[in-house]
């Protein structure tokens, strides 16, 4: 409504004023009238140039007056055109800077995925982590118990052990002191002694074993043997047999006949050449272990041990005061073969095996423990 009022202003000025101007031509046409010294005809061009002037002026007076946009148009105009390219920069540096945003913006989105990722991915390896502590913690738990019940097992197995150990060869019951065949002691007589020697040796051992045997409740009343009963000149074979021998001999005092406490033990001497009785690999006992028989199968080693041992002792391999035993199988054997039988569910065979290359004078033999399905 505003501009249409404008603009009807305008036409009705401009008609006005034009009206006027061309009175005024006209009666300066035909009066003839001059200004300025014109000709006629020259001053009506003049009116005419005036009064398209004042049509002009008076719509821009007309404009400004009634419209504030037309006055700052006509004389803030390079202001604002300055302020145009001004706002224009701003427009161009803020988009500029809006881009330079986004893509920081951008960067930042896709550090920050890059964050969550191994955020994630930490997280992950923590809860693994967490899981193998755990799960170590209960192994560690499983192995103390395990521990404690293997210390336990080791304990009675060495008691055993121990038992057998002691009764290899020396199987006594209240009213038995030697049984018989039973070996007493064994000893080595080095190739090379004189006959002397050869005697002096074999007098100290018959000493030695008197003095097991009288350890052993056995008594004699007669001279030089406190318990021990040996026949007259077997000493002087014994001598002459150990230097004919072509290397070092092994003797043994062997009880003759089952005896009882507070009697003499009747002991004969035997020989056996220092030679190899067993090579490596030999097996000197061997048996089968049924999980569902109700037998442990440490109680089956232990069988198979008097055996090995009694296979030794028939081989002529000697026996040393220090053990009771000809043979040797070391504890972890043990320990190994309960642990394994635990898995075990069908009937394996055992075997008790020379360790190495084995002397009548090597005492102990050492064996080793195989098991097969």
């Amino acid at each position: 409504m505003y501009g249409f009022t404008l603009i009807l202003t305008l036409a009705v000025v401009g008609g006005a004023i034009a009206y006027i101007g061309d009175r005024l031509g006209m009666n300066v046409g035909r009066k003839k009238l001059t200004l300025f010294g014109l000709r006629p005809k020259h001053t009506s061009i003049l009116v005419t140039i005036v009064t398209g002037v004042l049509i002009a002026t008076a719509s821009i007076v007309v404009l400004s007056i009634a419209s504030q946009d037309v006055r700052t148009a006509l004389f803030n105009m390079k202001e604002i055109q300055e302020e145009l390219r001004g706002l224009q920069r701003d427009f161009a540096e803020m988009r500029r800077q809006r881009d330079a945003a986004q893509t920081e913006l951008q960067e930042a989105e896709s550090r920050l995925a890059l964050v969550e990722e191994s955020y994630a991915q930490i997280t992950a390896e923590l809860e693994l982590a967490q899981q193998s502590v755990e799960a170590l913690k209960e192994e560690r738990a499983f192995l103390e118990a395990e521990v404690a019940e293997l210390m336990v097992t080791a304990e009675q197995l060495s008691w055993l052990y121990d038992l057998v150990e002691t009764a290899f060869g020396q199987i006594r019951s209240a009213d038995i002191a030697f049984y018989a065949s039973e070996v007493i002691l064994s000893t080595v007589i080095e190739k090379g002694l004189s006959r002397a020697e050869v005697r002096a040796a074999l007098e100290d051992f018959l000493r030695e074993v008197d003095d097991v045997a009288y350890r052993r409740s056995a008594r004699a009343d007669g001279e030089p043997y406190r318990a021990i009963f040996l026949p007259p000149g077997v000493l002087d074979l014994v001598v002459e047999d150990v230097l004919l021998a072509p290397g070092n001999v092994i003797v043994r005092a062997v009880s003759e006949a089952n005896s009882i406490p507070g009697v003499p033990v009747r002991v004969y001497l035997e020989n056996f050449l220092d030679q190899m009785v067993f090579s490596q690999g030999t097996v000197l006992a061997a048996g089968t272990w049924d999980p569902h028989s109700g037998m442990e199968i440490d109680l089956v080693i232990l069988q198979l041990l008097n055996q090995a041992n009694n296979a030794a002792l028939n081989a002529g391999v000697a026996l040393s005061p220090e053990r009771r035993g000809a043979v040797l199988l070391p504890g972890n054997y043990f320990f190994d073969a309960i642990e394994a039988s635990r898995a075990i569910k069908q009937p394996v065979e055992i075997r008790l095996v020379v360790a190495e290359d084995s002397w009548r004078s090597t005492s102990p033999v050492l064996l080793y423990l195989e098991m097969f399905p």
